[in-house]
């Protein structure tokens, strides 16, 4: 999968997350760090939105402006007119990444990636939407040792559960752009058998099922 084949998959997993951030903003939250909502009065004025999904939203709303604007001076020269602040108009945006990113060198669609994947993540942690991933060690057969990460060769692979996408945990593992090594599953043309193919373009026999 190229980077920019990634973008498409990561701005369709947003678009649905910024649905739900949008539907959490007209509620009061009795208590933030619990993540409940309640609409009953408390001393002071309650905040005007929900104080996890409304910075949240904003943020993305901003950023995911600001990289259409990006992506399109790398190809045009010029960053086009700015768009309203409307739901529909980041949901535009987001299709326009989508065309632009094919466009532009990898570097640059590698950077839409990893803010897509930033904005995702904001988004799953927060305490009423309660999507975050949870990652957890790799499965292997009985008696076999776990895959090595191809980079600090330590068994710090965890896979995600609910999206199957691969990361290593070590904080000082980079791969071969100076990035913290991702990866996804794909399975093998030759024997059906499934691959791991990290950010940087190496592959790596994976001992899970590809879907």
């Amino acid at each position: 999968m190229t980077p920019a084949q990634e973008v498409g998959q990561l701005a369709a997993e947003l678009k649905p997350l910024l649905a739900r951030l949008a539907e959490l903003l007209p509620e009061s939250v009795a208590d933030p760090t619990r993540g409940t909502t309640g609409h009953h009065k408390v001393s002071g004025s309650p905040a005007p939105w929900h104080p996890e999904a409304g910075p949240v939203l904003m943020t993305i709303h901003a950023g995911v402006r600001d990289l259409e604007r990006l992506l399109r001076y790398q190809i045009t020269g010029h960053s086009g007119e700015d768009r309203g602040g409307s739901d529909g108009n980041t949901m535009a945006a987001l299709d326009s990444i989508i065309r632009l990113v094919h466009g532009v060198p990898d570097e640059l669609a590698r950077h839409a990636v990893r803010e897509l994947n930033r904005w995702i993540e904001q988004t799953r942690q927060i305490r009423d939407i309660g999507e975050s991933e949870r990652w957890i060690p790799i499965h292997v057969p009985k008696g076999q040792l776990p895959p090595e990460c191809p980079y600090c060769r330590t068994y710090s692979l965890r896979v995600a559960q609910e999206s199957g996408r691969v990361r290593c945990t070590n904080p000082k593992c980079e791969d071969g752009n100076g990035e913290r090594p991702r990866a996804h599953i794909e399975k093998n043309r030759l024997d059906g058998s499934a691959v791991l193919v990290w950010g940087d373009g190496r592959s790596q026999y994976y001992y899970g099922e590809a879907s």
